[in-house]
């Protein structure tokens, strides 16, 4: 029982973690999405596709 309070707590700490990193990488994401126009947008994930395979 003592061990589940302790989860509980660890629980509560975890919870406002996520939430700070995703409130922050939302406000950035919103103005270049509406800045750059809907062409830009596939050349944007062509230069990401390249990084990918040479991790591998």
């Amino acid at each position: 029982m003592q061990p589940t309070s302790k989860d509980s707590g660890i629980r509560a700490h975890i919870t406002p973690d996520p939430d700070l990193p995703q409130p922050e990488q939302d406000p950035p994401a919103q103005p270049p999405a509406p800045e750059v126009p809907p062409t830009e947008v596939p050349p944007v994930k062509e230069p990401t596709a390249p990084p990918p395979p040479m991790k591998m």
